[in-house]
């Protein structure tokens, strides 16, 4: 299974690619308020079976055997070097970590620029080593991660995944990655910050916000260079902590990687094993990353048909154990490609149940009945003043304004207003085929999308230009669309995007 090549957000904080002189694709942001260029740590531009696990103790009792050689040494056969065609000729390589004996990858979205590419296991010299294809089944754009498949016979050596919530300021880490596309390298350090808040002007003025809501990395000061994007940072244990994403041009052993609970948490977001395949089984699961607990049952489903409750707690399927909640959605993105049943096995209680889901046709979300003659082209806003550090409940308050908007079009709306206002946006998002689309709300600062009176996207809080979004099966003709937002100071974004264009005039409309 493939998606969509390399989705980039047109945000106003400058994204620019530019060729160094050494063979690099580089990818620059630079941080609004500071003097400082992050490098994504993503790519070389470069011209253009299954591994048995490695066991530490295979190494002889010898003072150069070292902790830190016996990770490398048990990680090595399941790191491995990407590279993915972008024009006759060039490649961009990075790096992933396999996490799922069969062949799941996790890595950076931006260094899958393309749907497939080529993967080198390990770290033999090139000469012993055989490319293996990869295609792209999952990514989250706005978090930076995705995860491939390998196209090859398994079972595939992984490296576990760890906890990010209790790391250690000095730890001792390992950076692995495929540096230039050389191959696999290994570097290593410490953790220099468990937690960095992403695109801050600096700690002092950060002090003045409440409701922040941005993005934590973890900073480290092992080498990393272009091609380690998508790598591991692992911990003494041998437990995957991070995925390695970016550096600090201006400065010196600057490391940022991505903690691995957001892998934990966004894994349904990165696979929508359901969306993609358009099946649904029913089941919402806990946030705990630790064990697979089912928090519900969604009424009439087939896991409801299957007699699972809430309170459950999956611990195989098909016969083979589940570590954790990554290991159900990558099991059921590979189930539902196919057709047909599949077992679990559930702790209830003390007792250990077995239960066989038939996994049911998905509907799209419907769209409203609204008649399509009671429809006028664009949007109707209310407009608010007020100082808020969080979407305000708009029922409570009175506007200034109210009046009609062509599009999503945030200069129209403030019009001479720059800072301390809210807007509420109401309409209808007209699309043109029962399909799946991604949603996405790109702003500064918070937002929230509603449609059909659902919650969609939900990017609340104070935070400079970033984008959240959410995959949706919708239904062919007009859905409800609101939209929440409010500034408190400093710039001024609000996009709405669908399939990573702005949502265009013609497919908004209010009524009269």
């Amino acid at each position: 299974m493939s998606d969509a090549p390399i989705q980039q957000w047109p945000i106003k904080t400058k994204m620019n690619c530019t060729q160094m002189t050494t063979p690099f694709l580089i990818c620059l942001s630079r941080a609004q308020g500071m003097n400082l260029t992050l490098i994504f740590v993503c790519a070389s531009v470069l011209s253009m079976n299954s591994i048995p696990a490695q066991e530490s103790d295979s190494l002889p009792d010898s003072p150069r055997v070292t902790p830190v050689v016996r990770l490398i040494h048990r990680a090595e056969p399941a790191i491995v070097s990407l590279f993915v065609p972008v024009a006759p000729g060039q490649l961009i390589s990075g790096s992933g970590t396999i996490i799922h004996p069969d062949g799941y990858v996790l890595t950076n979205n931006h260094v899958v620029q393309n749907a497939e590419g080529l993967a080198l296991i390990g770290s033999g010299l090139p000469g012993e080593q055989k490319p293996v294809q990869f295609g792209v089944v999952g990514r989250l754009p706005e978090k930076d991660l995705a995860i491939v498949k390998l196209m090859a016979a398994g079972p595939f050596p992984t490296v576990p995944l760890g906890r990010s919530d209790d790391l250690l300021n000095g730890e001792s880490v390992v950076v692995a990655g495929n540096p230039g596309g050389r191959g696999l390298v290994f570097t290593s350090g410490i953790v220099s910050s468990r937690r960095v808040l992403t695109g801050t002007p600096n700690a002092l003025v950060m002090t003045n916000y409440a409701n922040i809501r941005r993005d934590t990395v973890i900073q480290f000061d092992a080498a990393s260079n272009g091609g380690n994007s998508g790598g591991p940072l692992i911990n003494l244990q041998g437990d995957l902590i991070g995925v390695v994403s970016a550096k600090v041009l201006q400065e010196q052993n600057i490391g940022f990687a991505i903690p691995v609970d957001v892998v934990y948490n966004t894994i349904e977001q990165i696979l929508n094993p359901e969306i993609r395949s358009r099946k649904e089984v029913g089941l919402v699961l806990t946030e705990a990353a630790a064990s697979v607990v089912i928090g519900g049952v969604k009424q009439g489903s087939a896991a409801a048909a299957a007699g699972l409750r809430a309170d459950d707690e999956l611990t195989a399927v098909n016969g083979r154990p589940l570590r954790h909640r990554i290991d159900w959605f990558v099991v059921l993105t590979s189930l539902l490609q196919k057709t047909g049943e599949f077992t679990v096995t559930v702790r209830r209680d003390e007792e250990m149940i077995e239960a066989t889901i038939k996994p049911k046709n998905m509907s799209p979300m419907p769209a409203s009945k609204v008649a399509f003659d009671r429809l006028q082209p664009g949007l109707r806003y209310r407009f608010f003043y007020g100082e808020y550090s969080l979407v305000p409940k708009f029922e409570n308050l009175t506007p200034v304004r109210i009046d009609n908007v062509e599009t999503v079009d945030l200069t129209a709306i403030r019009q001479d207003r720059d800072d301390h206002f809210a807007v509420e946006i109401n309409g209808y998002l007209r699309v043109p085929s029962d399909n799946v689309y991604r949603l996405v709300v790109i702003s500064d600062d918070g937002s929230k999308v509603f449609l059909n009176g659902e919650l969609v996207i939900n990017h609340d809080g104070n935070h400079p230009p970033s984008p959240a979004g959410k995959l949706l099966y919708l239904q062919k003709g007009n859905h409800a669309l609101k939209i929440e937002y409010f500034e408190g100071n400093g710039g001024q974004e609000l996009q709405l995007l669908i399939d990573q264009k702005p949502v265009a005039a013609e497919m908004l409309w209010h009524q009269s």
